[in-house]
């Protein structure tokens, strides 16, 4: 069995081959000139490591795992996970078609942090991995303290900070009158601290940039944010430097230029 690098995860895939002592695979991508995807094989088994950042993404990915005879699907960002359930009327749950097409051509699927447990039990086959303890890692020894933006990723931080040794708390909305919301960490005080906002996920940075400015209002001393997936989508890195971010730490399930931690071995380690 070798690895089979899609094109969204090519470095990803070649550190988990590496950790793992497995070979890459020959495997062919390219586009036609209408726009269709081409994906050849030159193996009867292997492990597809493909990151889900992108329609064409998926299309790669599915295309590469049903050549296959045996195969298992790494899918280190999970998109469409946060289309989990049914929000309004008439509305495609993404993630369970992704999950069916997935389950259907690999005899296991392994993902990084997937958005919620509600997108998880849409699959049969799925070993979701923690990263979490590895971006706390990457912090071990600094004078920071964590903040989640929301109570909901709470446990999130939660994990990081423990592995960081460092403070933590999350930001909580706080009504002064019928027209005033207070939104403060719940308990820490920030002045003069370095803070890191960690989250599973940043795509378009708006609430990341929100916390950041309400966090040097309180004083802060920098802020930086760090996360599991950089989708990074519409400019986000541009508007949280503009909202006074430091720098942006994130794992490789996402490949781009903030990508300082690796989940390589992680990954290799499971399967």
């Amino acid at each position: 069995m070798k690895i089979i690098p899609c094109p969204s995860s090519p470095l990803l895939a070649r550190r988990v081959a590496e950790a793992a002592g497995i070979e890459i695979g020959g495997a062919v991508f390219k586009k036609f000139p209408d726009g269709e995807l081409y994906v050849r094989v030159m193996e009867k088994e292997g492990v597809v490591v493909g990151s889900i950042n992108s329609n064409e993404d998926l299309v790669a990915l599915i295309f590469a795992l049903d050549v296959l005879e045996n195969a298992k699907a790494v899918v280190p960002y999970m998109g469409y996970a946060r289309q989990d359930k049914v929000f309004q009327e008439g509305e495609a749950v993404s993630i369970k078609i992704v999950a069916e097409m997935l389950e259907s051509r690999a005899d296991e699927v392994v993902t990084v942090n997937i958005h919620s447990s509600d997108a998880a039990s849409h699959f049969s086959k799925l070993k979701n991995l923690d990263a979490m303890p590895l971006v706390g890692e990457y912090f071990a020894g600094k004078d920071v303290v964590m903040i989640s933006p929301d109570k909901g990723s709470m446990e999130r931080v939660k994990t990081a900070a423990k592995h960081a040794g460092c403070e933590w708390d999350y930001m909580e909305k706080r009504r002064i009158d019928a027209t005033t919301v207070e939104i403060t960490p719940k308990t820490i005080d920030v002045e003069g601290r370095d803070v890191v906002i960690v989250d599973d996920i940043i795509s378009t940075g708006g609430t990341v940039a929100e916390t950041a400015r309400i966090l040097y209002g309180l004083g802060a001393k920098s802020v930086s944010a760090a996360c599991v997936h950089a989708v990074l989508a519409e400019n986000a890195a541009i508007k949280l430097f503009n909202a006074g971010i430091k720098d942006i730490i994130s794992t490789d399930t996402v490949e781009c230029a903030f990508s300082r931690i690796s989940v390589a071995e992680l990954i290799a380690e499971n399967i």
